[in-house]
Protein backbone atom coordinates (compact mmCIF):
# COMPACT_ATOMS: atom_id res chain seq x y z
CA UNK A 1 0.00 0.00 0.00
CA UNK A 2 1.11 3.56 -0.61
CA UNK A 3 -0.38 6.58 1.10
CA UNK A 4 0.21 10.30 0.78
CA UNK A 5 -2.10 12.29 3.01
CA UNK A 6 -3.77 10.18 5.66
CA UNK A 7 -1.82 12.29 8.15
CA UNK A 8 -2.93 15.59 7.01
CA UNK A 9 -40.27 5.78 0.59
CA UNK A 10 -40.77 6.93 -3.09
CA UNK A 11 -40.60 10.60 -2.20
CA UNK A 12 -37.40 10.30 -0.11
CA UNK A 13 -37.38 14.07 0.36
CA UNK A 14 -37.66 14.96 -3.32
CA UNK A 15 -39.13 18.32 -4.29
CA UNK A 16 -41.24 18.35 -7.43
CA UNK A 17 -43.05 20.89 -9.54
CA UNK A 18 -45.74 19.94 -12.04
CA UNK A 19 -43.94 17.39 -14.23
CA UNK A 20 -43.56 18.44 -17.86
CA UNK A 21 -43.49 15.89 -20.61
CA UNK A 22 -39.91 14.81 -21.30
CA UNK A 23 -38.90 15.88 -24.83
CA UNK A 24 -37.43 13.24 -27.11
CA UNK A 25 -33.73 13.43 -27.90
CA UNK A 26 -33.33 14.10 -31.62
CA UNK A 27 -31.46 11.46 -33.61
CA UNK A 28 -28.87 12.08 -36.29
CA UNK A 29 -26.96 14.82 -34.43
CA UNK A 30 -24.36 14.76 -31.67
CA UNK A 31 -27.28 13.92 -29.38
CA UNK A 32 -27.34 10.50 -31.02
CA UNK A 33 -23.60 9.84 -30.74
CA UNK A 34 -21.01 8.96 -28.10
CA UNK A 35 -18.46 11.76 -27.59
CA UNK A 36 -15.96 11.35 -24.76
CA UNK A 37 -15.14 15.00 -24.18
CA UNK A 38 -16.16 17.30 -21.32
CA UNK A 39 -16.47 20.75 -22.95
CA UNK A 40 -20.21 20.46 -23.56
CA UNK A 41 -20.88 18.96 -20.14
CA UNK A 42 -18.93 21.68 -18.35
CA UNK A 43 -20.82 24.39 -20.20
CA UNK A 44 -24.11 22.73 -19.31
CA UNK A 45 -23.19 22.35 -15.63
CA UNK A 46 -22.21 26.02 -15.41
CA UNK A 47 -25.89 26.90 -15.84
CA UNK A 48 -27.13 24.50 -13.15
CA UNK A 49 -27.01 24.75 -9.34
CA UNK A 50 -23.47 24.10 -8.06
CA UNK A 51 -22.80 20.50 -7.05
CA UNK A 52 -21.22 20.94 -3.62
CA UNK A 53 -21.74 17.40 -2.37
CA UNK A 54 -19.02 15.10 -0.94
CA UNK A 55 -18.52 12.40 -3.57
CA UNK A 56 -17.07 8.94 -4.14
CA UNK A 57 -16.29 8.44 -7.83
CA UNK A 58 -15.99 4.94 -9.32
CA UNK A 59 -14.42 3.88 -12.62
CA UNK A 60 -13.63 0.46 -14.09
CA UNK A 61 -14.83 -2.11 -16.60
CA UNK A 62 -16.96 -4.32 -14.34
CA UNK A 63 -18.16 -4.13 -10.75
CA UNK A 64 -18.86 -0.41 -10.41
CA UNK A 65 -22.57 -0.92 -9.78
CA UNK A 66 -22.05 -3.62 -7.17
CA UNK A 67 -19.41 -1.56 -5.35
CA UNK A 68 -21.67 1.49 -5.37
CA UNK A 69 -24.62 -0.49 -4.01
CA UNK A 70 -22.57 -1.89 -1.12
CA UNK A 71 -21.14 1.53 -0.24
CA UNK A 72 -24.61 3.09 -0.45
CA UNK A 73 -26.05 0.52 1.93
CA UNK A 74 -23.21 0.94 4.47
CA UNK A 75 -23.43 4.75 4.44
CA UNK A 76 -27.21 4.60 4.83
CA UNK A 77 -26.88 2.33 7.89
CA UNK A 78 -24.38 4.88 9.25
CA UNK A 79 -27.16 7.48 9.12
CA UNK A 80 -25.85 9.43 6.14
CA UNK A 81 -28.25 10.67 3.49
CA UNK A 82 -26.95 9.20 0.24
CA UNK A 83 -27.37 9.80 -3.47
CA UNK A 84 -26.24 7.29 -6.11
CA UNK A 85 -25.89 7.47 -9.89
CA UNK A 86 -25.43 4.29 -11.94
CA UNK A 87 -25.37 3.58 -15.65
CA UNK A 88 -26.92 2.18 -17.64
CA UNK A 89 -30.37 2.22 -16.11
CA UNK A 90 -32.25 -1.04 -15.65
CA UNK A 91 -35.97 -0.66 -16.35
CA UNK A 92 -36.27 3.07 -17.04
CA UNK A 93 -33.86 6.04 -16.90
CA UNK A 94 -34.85 7.22 -13.43
CA UNK A 95 -33.71 3.87 -11.99
CA UNK A 96 -30.14 5.14 -12.42
CA UNK A 97 -30.78 7.90 -9.87
CA UNK A 98 -31.22 6.99 -6.19
CA UNK A 99 -31.62 8.98 -3.00
CA UNK A 100 -31.41 6.82 0.12
CA UNK A 101 -31.72 3.87 -2.25
CA UNK A 102 -34.99 5.08 -3.82
CA UNK A 103 -35.45 6.29 -7.43
CA UNK A 104 -37.07 9.72 -7.73
CA UNK A 105 -40.76 9.90 -8.58
CA UNK A 106 -41.32 9.96 -12.32
CA UNK A 107 -42.48 13.59 -12.17
CA UNK A 108 -39.31 14.73 -10.40
CA UNK A 109 -37.07 12.98 -12.90
CA UNK A 110 -39.02 14.23 -15.92
CA UNK A 111 -38.93 17.78 -14.57
CA UNK A 112 -35.15 17.68 -14.03
CA UNK A 113 -34.56 16.11 -17.46
CA UNK A 114 -36.72 18.71 -19.19
CA UNK A 115 -35.05 21.55 -17.28
CA UNK A 116 -31.59 20.41 -18.37
CA UNK A 117 -32.69 19.91 -21.95
CA UNK A 118 -34.29 23.37 -22.02
CA UNK A 119 -31.08 24.98 -20.76
CA UNK A 120 -29.04 23.11 -23.36
CA UNK A 121 -31.35 24.27 -26.16
CA UNK A 122 -31.51 27.83 -24.87
CA UNK A 123 -27.71 28.08 -24.60
CA UNK A 124 -27.17 26.16 -27.85
CA UNK A 125 -25.11 23.45 -26.13
CA UNK A 126 -25.00 20.20 -28.12
CA UNK A 127 -25.45 17.37 -25.67
CA UNK A 128 -25.70 13.59 -25.80
CA UNK A 129 -28.46 11.61 -24.05
CA UNK A 130 -25.96 10.44 -21.42
CA UNK A 131 -24.88 14.03 -20.72
CA UNK A 132 -28.50 15.10 -20.31
CA UNK A 133 -29.22 12.16 -17.99
CA UNK A 134 -26.08 12.82 -15.93
CA UNK A 135 -26.78 16.53 -15.62
CA UNK A 136 -30.38 15.74 -14.62
CA UNK A 137 -29.13 13.41 -11.88
CA UNK A 138 -26.73 16.08 -10.62
CA UNK A 139 -29.54 18.66 -10.70
CA UNK A 140 -31.74 16.37 -8.58
CA UNK A 141 -28.91 15.77 -6.11
CA UNK A 142 -27.96 19.45 -5.84
CA UNK A 143 -31.53 20.56 -5.13
CA UNK A 144 -32.62 17.66 -2.90
CA UNK A 145 -34.05 18.50 0.51
CA UNK A 146 -32.86 17.58 3.07
CA UNK A 147 -29.41 18.01 1.53
CA UNK A 148 -27.34 15.01 0.45
CA UNK A 149 -24.48 13.99 2.76
CA UNK A 150 -22.55 11.77 0.30
CA UNK A 151 -23.07 10.83 -3.32
CA UNK A 152 -21.66 7.73 -5.01
CA UNK A 153 -21.18 8.20 -8.75
CA UNK A 154 -20.42 5.46 -11.27
CA UNK A 155 -18.69 6.49 -14.48
CA UNK A 156 -20.32 5.45 -17.72
CA UNK A 157 -17.98 3.57 -20.02
CA UNK A 158 -15.21 6.15 -19.68
CA UNK A 159 -13.15 7.80 -17.00
CA UNK A 160 -11.24 11.07 -17.17
CA UNK A 161 -13.44 12.31 -20.05
CA UNK A 162 -16.64 10.66 -18.82
CA UNK A 163 -19.63 12.98 -18.47
CA UNK A 164 -19.74 12.24 -14.73
CA UNK A 165 -16.26 13.74 -14.23
CA UNK A 166 -17.38 17.34 -13.71
CA UNK A 167 -17.64 17.25 -9.92
CA UNK A 168 -15.64 19.74 -7.85
CA UNK A 169 -12.27 18.22 -6.83
CA UNK A 170 -12.54 19.87 -3.41
CA UNK A 171 -15.55 17.65 -2.66
CA UNK A 172 -13.99 14.40 -3.87
CA UNK A 173 -13.76 12.01 -0.92
CA UNK A 174 -12.12 9.23 -2.95
CA UNK A 175 -11.84 7.84 -6.44
CA UNK A 176 -11.85 4.10 -6.98
CA UNK A 177 -10.80 1.66 -9.66
CA UNK A 178 -12.73 -1.60 -10.08
CA UNK A 179 -11.69 -4.38 -12.47
CA UNK A 180 -10.16 -3.33 -15.77
CA UNK A 181 -10.72 -5.39 -18.91
CA UNK A 182 -10.79 -5.03 -22.69
CA UNK A 183 -14.16 -3.42 -23.31
CA UNK A 184 -15.16 -0.38 -25.40
CA UNK A 185 -11.70 -0.53 -26.98
CA UNK A 186 -12.80 1.69 -29.87
CA UNK A 187 -13.22 4.58 -27.45
CA UNK A 188 -10.80 3.81 -24.60
CA UNK A 189 -7.79 2.09 -26.16
CA UNK A 190 -6.70 -1.36 -27.22
CA UNK A 191 -4.74 -2.44 -24.14
CA UNK A 192 -5.31 -2.84 -20.40
CA UNK A 193 -2.77 -0.07 -19.71
CA UNK A 194 -4.50 2.43 -22.01
CA UNK A 195 -7.94 1.66 -20.61
CA UNK A 196 -6.67 1.81 -17.01
CA UNK A 197 -5.06 5.18 -17.76
CA UNK A 198 -8.38 6.59 -18.94
CA UNK A 199 -10.24 5.25 -15.92
CA UNK A 200 -7.73 5.93 -13.12
CA UNK A 201 -7.34 9.57 -14.16
CA UNK A 202 -10.58 10.45 -12.38
CA UNK A 203 -8.24 10.75 -9.36
CA UNK A 204 -8.01 14.32 -8.07
CA UNK A 205 -4.70 16.00 -7.11
CA UNK A 206 -3.87 15.26 -3.48
CA UNK A 207 -6.81 12.89 -3.23
CA UNK A 208 -7.35 9.18 -2.69
CA UNK A 209 -7.36 6.41 -5.30
CA UNK A 210 -8.45 3.04 -3.94
CA UNK A 211 -7.96 0.04 -6.23
CA UNK A 212 -9.71 -3.32 -6.21
CA UNK A 213 -7.65 -6.41 -5.37
CA UNK A 214 -6.41 -8.73 -8.10
CA UNK A 215 -6.22 -6.07 -10.77
CA UNK A 216 -4.26 -6.80 -13.91
CA UNK A 217 -0.59 -5.92 -13.26
CA UNK A 218 -0.68 -3.27 -16.00
CA UNK A 219 -3.72 -1.64 -14.42
CA UNK A 220 -2.26 -1.40 -10.92
CA UNK A 221 1.06 -0.15 -12.34
CA UNK A 222 -0.78 2.62 -14.18
CA UNK A 223 -2.79 3.48 -11.04
CA UNK A 224 0.35 3.91 -8.95
CA UNK A 225 1.93 6.02 -11.68
CA UNK A 226 -1.06 8.36 -11.78
CA UNK A 227 -1.09 8.57 -7.99
CA UNK A 228 2.57 9.60 -8.06
CA UNK A 229 1.92 12.25 -10.71
CA UNK A 230 -0.98 13.74 -8.78
CA UNK A 231 0.51 13.31 -5.29
CA UNK A 232 -2.52 11.19 -4.44
CA UNK A 233 -2.67 8.23 -2.08
CA UNK A 234 -3.01 4.88 -3.84
CA UNK A 235 -4.37 2.11 -1.64
CA UNK A 236 -4.86 -1.47 -2.84
CA UNK A 237 -7.82 -3.19 -1.22
CA UNK A 238 -7.16 -6.40 0.69
CA UNK A 239 -8.68 -9.73 -0.23
CA UNK A 240 -11.97 -11.30 0.83
CA UNK A 241 -12.18 -15.02 1.57
CA UNK A 242 -15.06 -17.40 2.24
CA UNK A 243 -15.21 -18.64 5.84
CA UNK A 244 -17.75 -21.45 5.43
CA UNK A 245 -17.26 -23.27 2.14
CA UNK A 246 -20.22 -25.62 2.69
CA UNK A 247 -22.61 -22.69 2.30
CA UNK A 248 -21.85 -22.73 -1.41
CA UNK A 249 -23.79 -25.99 -1.71
CA UNK A 250 -27.12 -24.69 -0.37
CA UNK A 251 -28.61 -24.30 -3.87
CA UNK A 252 -31.51 -26.46 -5.03
CA UNK A 253 -33.42 -26.19 -8.30
CA UNK A 254 -36.40 -28.36 -7.32
CA UNK A 255 -37.70 -27.33 -4.90
CA UNK A 256 -36.09 -23.99 -5.66
CA UNK A 257 -33.73 -22.81 -2.93
CA UNK A 258 -31.42 -19.93 -3.95
CA UNK A 259 -27.83 -19.89 -2.67
CA UNK A 260 -27.49 -18.48 0.84
CA UNK A 261 -25.36 -15.38 1.47
CA UNK A 262 -21.74 -16.36 1.90
CA UNK A 263 -20.03 -15.88 5.27
CA UNK A 264 -16.82 -14.04 4.37
CA UNK A 265 -14.07 -11.97 5.90
CA UNK A 266 -12.32 -9.00 4.32
CA UNK A 267 -8.82 -7.79 5.10
CA UNK A 268 -8.71 -4.05 5.82
CA UNK A 269 -5.74 -1.73 6.32
CA UNK A 270 -4.65 -0.90 9.85
CA UNK A 271 -4.80 2.83 10.53
CA UNK A 272 -3.38 4.41 13.69
CA UNK A 273 -3.21 8.12 14.37
CA UNK A 274 -4.22 8.81 10.79
CA UNK A 275 -1.45 6.67 9.29
CA UNK A 276 -1.35 3.30 7.61
CA UNK A 277 0.80 0.93 9.64
CA UNK A 278 1.97 -2.66 9.02
CA UNK A 279 -0.50 -5.30 10.09
CA UNK A 280 -3.88 -6.76 9.23
CA UNK A 281 -7.41 -6.34 10.52
CA UNK A 282 -10.50 -8.15 9.28
CA UNK A 283 -14.22 -7.48 8.99
CA UNK A 284 -16.54 -10.51 8.84
CA UNK A 285 -19.79 -10.13 6.88
CA UNK A 286 -22.46 -12.10 5.05
CA UNK A 287 -22.47 -11.21 1.36
CA UNK A 288 -25.87 -11.48 -0.36
CA UNK A 289 -24.54 -10.73 -3.87
CA UNK A 290 -23.83 -13.86 -5.89
CA UNK A 291 -20.64 -14.74 -7.72
CA UNK A 292 -16.95 -15.15 -6.92
CA UNK A 293 -16.26 -11.77 -8.53
CA UNK A 294 -18.30 -10.09 -5.81
CA UNK A 295 -15.58 -10.91 -3.30
CA UNK A 296 -13.27 -8.37 -4.96
CA UNK A 297 -16.12 -5.86 -5.23
CA UNK A 298 -16.83 -6.29 -1.52
CA UNK A 299 -13.14 -5.82 -0.71
CA UNK A 300 -13.06 -2.54 -2.60
CA UNK A 301 -16.28 -1.22 -1.07
CA UNK A 302 -15.26 -2.07 2.51
CA UNK A 303 -11.77 -0.61 2.03
CA UNK A 304 -13.25 2.63 0.70
CA UNK A 305 -15.59 3.21 3.64
CA UNK A 306 -13.01 2.06 6.21
CA UNK A 307 -10.30 4.37 4.89
CA UNK A 308 -12.71 7.31 4.57
CA UNK A 309 -13.77 6.87 8.19
CA UNK A 310 -10.14 7.58 9.22
CA UNK A 311 -8.86 9.93 6.52
CA UNK A 312 -8.37 13.49 7.78
CA UNK A 313 -9.07 15.10 4.43
CA UNK A 314 -12.26 13.08 3.91
CA UNK A 315 -13.45 13.78 7.46
CA UNK A 316 -12.89 17.51 6.96
CA UNK A 317 -15.22 17.30 3.95
CA UNK A 318 -17.83 15.03 5.58
CA UNK A 319 -17.40 14.52 9.36
CA UNK A 320 -20.27 12.03 9.42
CA UNK A 321 -17.99 9.40 7.92
CA UNK A 322 -16.50 8.93 11.39
CA UNK A 323 -19.66 7.01 12.36
CA UNK A 324 -18.60 4.03 10.22
CA UNK A 325 -17.37 1.05 12.25
CA UNK A 326 -17.29 -2.76 11.77
CA UNK A 327 -20.86 -3.40 13.05
CA UNK A 328 -22.21 -0.75 10.65
CA UNK A 329 -20.20 -2.27 7.80
CA UNK A 330 -21.54 -5.73 8.62
CA UNK A 331 -25.16 -4.58 8.66
CA UNK A 332 -24.75 -2.49 5.51
CA UNK A 333 -23.31 -5.39 3.55
CA UNK A 334 -26.08 -7.75 4.67
CA UNK A 335 -28.75 -5.29 3.50
CA UNK A 336 -27.23 -4.69 0.05
CA UNK A 337 -29.45 -5.30 -2.97
CA UNK A 338 -28.35 -5.02 -6.60
CA UNK A 339 -30.76 -6.33 -9.20
CA UNK A 340 -29.71 -7.96 -12.43
CA UNK A 341 -26.30 -9.23 -11.31
CA UNK A 342 -26.33 -12.96 -10.53
CA UNK A 343 -29.85 -12.38 -9.22
CA UNK A 344 -32.68 -14.88 -8.95
CA UNK A 345 -36.40 -14.62 -9.56
CA UNK A 346 -39.25 -17.08 -10.09
CA UNK A 347 -41.55 -16.57 -13.05
CA UNK A 348 -45.08 -17.94 -12.77
CA UNK A 349 -46.15 -19.14 -16.22
CA UNK A 350 -49.67 -17.76 -16.85
CA UNK A 351 -52.58 -20.20 -16.76
CA UNK A 352 -50.44 -22.99 -15.32
CA UNK A 353 -49.09 -24.11 -11.97
CA UNK A 354 -45.57 -23.94 -13.38
CA UNK A 355 -42.95 -21.68 -11.75
CA UNK A 356 -39.57 -21.20 -13.45
CA UNK A 357 -36.51 -20.20 -11.38
CA UNK A 358 -34.36 -17.82 -13.45
CA UNK A 359 -30.76 -16.75 -12.93
CA UNK A 360 -30.28 -13.22 -14.27
CA UNK A 361 -27.04 -11.43 -15.05
CA UNK A 362 -26.18 -8.54 -17.34
CA UNK A 363 -22.91 -10.20 -18.43
CA UNK A 364 -22.01 -8.33 -21.61
CA UNK A 365 -18.25 -8.70 -22.05
CA UNK A 366 -15.59 -11.40 -21.74
CA UNK A 367 -14.76 -10.77 -18.08
CA UNK A 368 -18.35 -10.67 -16.87
CA UNK A 369 -19.22 -13.74 -18.97
CA UNK A 370 -16.34 -15.64 -17.38
CA UNK A 371 -17.49 -14.74 -13.86
CA UNK A 372 -21.07 -15.73 -14.65
CA UNK A 373 -19.96 -19.15 -15.89
CA UNK A 374 -17.84 -19.62 -12.77
CA UNK A 375 -20.90 -18.81 -10.64
CA UNK A 376 -23.01 -21.35 -12.52
CA UNK A 377 -20.33 -24.03 -12.20
CA UNK A 378 -20.07 -23.33 -8.48
CA UNK A 379 -23.79 -23.95 -7.86
CA UNK A 380 -23.47 -27.72 -7.83
CA UNK A 381 -26.07 -28.36 -10.53
CA UNK A 382 -27.56 -31.89 -10.24
CA UNK A 383 -26.85 -34.46 -12.93
CA UNK A 384 -29.42 -34.40 -15.71
CA UNK A 385 -30.07 -30.65 -15.46
CA UNK A 386 -29.22 -28.71 -18.61
CA UNK A 387 -28.17 -25.05 -18.52
CA UNK A 388 -30.48 -23.12 -20.85
CA UNK A 389 -29.04 -19.72 -21.78
CA UNK A 390 -31.40 -17.07 -23.10
CA UNK A 391 -29.15 -14.50 -24.71
CA UNK A 392 -29.25 -11.12 -26.40
CA UNK A 393 -26.09 -9.14 -27.18
CA UNK A 394 -25.66 -5.47 -28.02
CA UNK A 395 -24.01 -4.50 -31.28
CA UNK A 396 -20.81 -2.83 -30.06
CA UNK A 397 -17.83 -1.62 -32.12
CA UNK A 398 -14.67 -3.51 -31.26
CA UNK A 399 -16.48 -6.32 -29.39
CA UNK A 400 -17.23 -9.57 -31.19
CA UNK A 401 -19.97 -12.01 -30.12
CA UNK A 402 -17.30 -14.71 -29.78
CA UNK A 403 -15.35 -12.67 -27.22
CA UNK A 404 -18.42 -12.63 -24.96
CA UNK A 405 -19.74 -16.12 -25.61
CA UNK A 406 -16.57 -18.23 -25.59
CA UNK A 407 -16.02 -17.84 -21.79
CA UNK A 408 -19.73 -18.46 -21.17
CA UNK A 409 -20.88 -21.42 -23.25
CA UNK A 410 -19.84 -25.07 -23.30
CA UNK A 411 -20.73 -28.25 -25.15
CA UNK A 412 -24.14 -29.52 -24.16
CA UNK A 413 -25.57 -26.14 -23.18
CA UNK A 414 -28.92 -25.11 -24.63
CA UNK A 415 -29.19 -21.61 -26.11
CA UNK A 416 -32.13 -19.50 -27.25
CA UNK A 417 -31.49 -16.15 -28.92
CA UNK A 418 -33.90 -13.24 -28.62
CA UNK A 419 -33.63 -9.51 -29.26
CA UNK A 420 -34.03 -7.11 -26.34
CA UNK A 421 -36.55 -4.28 -26.62
CA UNK A 422 -35.30 -1.43 -28.76
CA UNK A 423 -34.94 1.45 -29.08
CA UNK A 424 -33.68 1.68 -25.51
CA UNK A 425 -35.15 4.70 -23.76
CA UNK A 426 -32.54 7.45 -23.46
CA UNK A 427 -29.96 5.48 -25.46
CA UNK A 428 -31.09 5.48 -29.12
CA UNK A 429 -27.71 4.26 -30.35
CA UNK A 430 -28.05 0.85 -28.61
CA UNK A 431 -29.09 -1.95 -30.98
CA UNK A 432 -29.22 -5.74 -30.64
CA UNK A 433 -26.50 -7.68 -32.43
CA UNK A 434 -27.56 -9.75 -35.42
CA UNK A 435 -29.08 -13.04 -34.23
CA UNK A 436 -27.76 -14.80 -37.32
CA UNK A 437 -24.21 -13.68 -36.56
CA UNK A 438 -24.53 -14.65 -32.90
CA UNK A 439 -26.10 -17.99 -33.79
CA UNK A 440 -23.15 -19.00 -35.96
CA UNK A 441 -20.82 -18.44 -33.01
CA UNK A 442 -23.10 -20.19 -30.53
CA UNK A 443 -23.50 -23.31 -32.67
CA UNK A 444 -19.74 -23.74 -32.82
CA UNK A 445 -19.35 -23.40 -29.04
CA UNK A 446 -22.19 -25.69 -27.94
CA UNK A 447 -21.78 -28.25 -30.73
CA UNK A 448 -25.49 -27.98 -31.28
CA UNK A 449 -28.15 -25.78 -32.80
CA UNK A 450 -29.32 -22.62 -31.07
CA UNK A 451 -32.96 -21.64 -31.27
CA UNK A 452 -34.12 -18.17 -32.21
CA UNK A 453 -37.32 -16.34 -31.33
CA UNK A 454 -38.70 -13.74 -33.70
CA UNK A 455 -40.64 -11.80 -31.09
CA UNK A 456 -38.45 -9.31 -29.21
CA UNK A 457 -38.36 -8.27 -25.59
CA UNK A 458 -41.13 -9.26 -23.19
CA UNK A 459 -43.18 -11.14 -25.79
CA UNK A 460 -40.18 -13.17 -26.90
CA UNK A 461 -39.28 -14.07 -23.33
CA UNK A 462 -42.88 -14.99 -22.54
CA UNK A 463 -42.88 -17.39 -25.49
CA UNK A 464 -39.63 -19.01 -24.35
CA UNK A 465 -40.70 -19.39 -20.70
CA UNK A 466 -43.81 -21.28 -21.71
CA UNK A 467 -41.63 -24.02 -23.20
CA UNK A 468 -38.94 -24.37 -20.50
CA UNK A 469 -38.50 -27.93 -19.26
CA UNK A 470 -38.33 -28.94 -15.61
CA UNK A 471 -34.79 -30.24 -16.14
CA UNK A 472 -33.44 -26.84 -17.22
CA UNK A 473 -31.61 -24.13 -15.31
CA UNK A 474 -32.64 -20.94 -17.12
CA UNK A 475 -30.04 -18.17 -17.37
CA UNK A 476 -30.96 -14.80 -18.92
CA UNK A 477 -27.85 -12.82 -19.83
CA UNK A 478 -25.81 -10.98 -22.46
CA UNK A 479 -27.19 -7.49 -21.90
CA UNK A 480 -28.76 -5.44 -19.13
CA UNK A 481 -31.41 -4.46 -21.67
CA UNK A 482 -32.54 -8.09 -21.87
CA UNK A 483 -32.38 -8.25 -18.07
CA UNK A 484 -34.76 -5.27 -18.03
CA UNK A 485 -37.15 -7.21 -20.27
CA UNK A 486 -37.22 -10.24 -17.94
CA UNK A 487 -38.03 -7.99 -14.98
CA UNK A 488 -40.80 -6.40 -17.01
CA UNK A 489 -42.16 -9.84 -17.83
CA UNK A 490 -42.03 -10.94 -14.19
CA UNK A 491 -43.82 -7.81 -13.01
CA UNK A 492 -46.61 -8.31 -15.58
CA UNK A 493 -47.29 -11.93 -14.64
Amino acid sequence: MSVAHLTDPASAGFVSKKPPKVPQVPQGSRADKIDLTLDHMRRLMSHLPPLRIPAIHLAGTNGKGSVSAIIDSILTVAGLRTARYNSPHLIEPRDAVRIVGVPPPRGVYNSAFATVQHIAAQRQIEVSPFEIATAAAYYIFATAQPPIDVMIVECGMGGVNDATNVMMPAYNLASALTSVGLDHTTFLGDSIAKIADQKARITVPGGLLIAAPNLHPDAIRVAHGIGYQLRAAVIEAGSTSVIEEEERRSFSLSPFVPPRPLHVRTRIPVIMDGRLVPGEDYVATRLPLGGQHQLDNLSLAITIVHVLSHDKRALSIQPGLARINPPIIQRGVELTRWEGRCSWLQYKVPNTDKSVPILIDGAHNADSAKTLRAYINDLGIPDGVKVHFIISLSASPGKSPESVLRPLLGKGDKVTLVDFTSPVEGMPWVKPASKDEVRDVVNTLISGDASTVEQAGVEGLKHIMGKVGEDELVVVCGSLYLVADIYRLASSA
